[in-house]
C-alpha cells in the first residue's frame, strides 16, 4: 500500500514535469520562430525596403505577426526610416479598441519617436518641434489612459510636457505677439527610456 502511493506519487510528478518541459519546448519553438521571422523582415534583401508593406504573416506564417511587426517598426525606427517605423506603429492599434501589450508598446515607441524627432530639430523648425512634441505627448496619453500605472510613459509625458509646456489663456485677449512666438526649450539629454 505504501510503496503504490510512492510510486503514485513519483508518478504524478513526474507526468507534471513531463508536461512542463513540452511546454516549455512548444514556446522556445515560438519564439525562435518568431526571431527568424523578425531576422529574415530585417535583412537588407529582405521585406524590410521602403516600399515593402509585405503583411509579416506571409513570411512566417505567425498567428502572432503583430510582434514581428512591433520588431519590425522598432528596426526601421532605429535605421532612422522615421515614416516607415511610424506607419507600422500606427498598424498596430486602433482607436476605440482596448490596448493590448503590443498596441501598448507600439503607442509608447511612437510617442517616443515623435519626441526624438522633435527635440532633435531644436530651435530652427520650431514649428515642426512643436507639433512633434505634441504628436508624442498625445501617444503618450493614450498608453497612460489604458495604463495609468506606467511609469515610462509619465516620465516620457514630463519630458515632453518640459520641453513644450501647455499654457492656458491668462485672459480673454490673446496677444498676437505672443502667438508668433514659439518657444521650445533646449532638449540636453537623450535619456528616453
Amino acid at each position: 500500500m505504501k510503496r503504490t502511493l510512492i510510486h503514485a506519487m513519483f508518478g504524478s510528478v513526474a507526468v507534471c514535469c513531463a508536461v512542463w518541459a513540452a511546454y516549455g519546448w512548444t514556446r522556445l519553438q515560438h519564439v525562435e520562430r518568431v526571431n527568424a521571422a523578425v531576422a529574415a523582415a530585417n535583412m537588407p534583401g529582405g521585406d524590410s525596403r521602403a516600399d515593402s508593406h509585405a503583411d509579416p504573416r506571409e513570411h512566417a506564417g505567425l498567428d502572432d505577426a503583430r510582434q514581428v511587426q512591433l520588431a519590425r517598426a522598432m528596426a526601421l525606427s532605429k535605421a532612422g526610416a522615421y515614416e516607415q517605423a511610424a506607419r507600422l506603429y500606427n498598424g498596430l492599434f486602433h482607436e476605440g479598441v482596448p490596448l493590448d501589450d503590443v498596441g501598448r508598446a507600439a503607442l509608447f515607441d511612437l510617442g517616443n519617436l515623435y519626441l526624438r524627432q522633435g527635440s532633435s530639430d531644436g530651435t530652427a523648425h520650431a514649428l515642426r518641434s512643436l507639433v512633434m512634441v505634441g504628436e508624442a505627448k498625445a501617444r503618450y496619453r493614450l498608453v497612460l489612459r489604458a495604463a495609468p500605472d506606467d511609469w515610462d510613459a509619465r516620465y516620457n509625458l514630463e519630458r515632453a510636457l518640459w520641453l513644450a509646456p501647455e499654457t492656458g489663456a491668462a485672459s480673454d485677449r490673446p496677444d498676437v505677439k505672443e502667438q508668433h512666438n514659439i518657444k521650445l526649450r533646449d532638449p540636453q539629454s537623450q535619456d528616453l527610456p
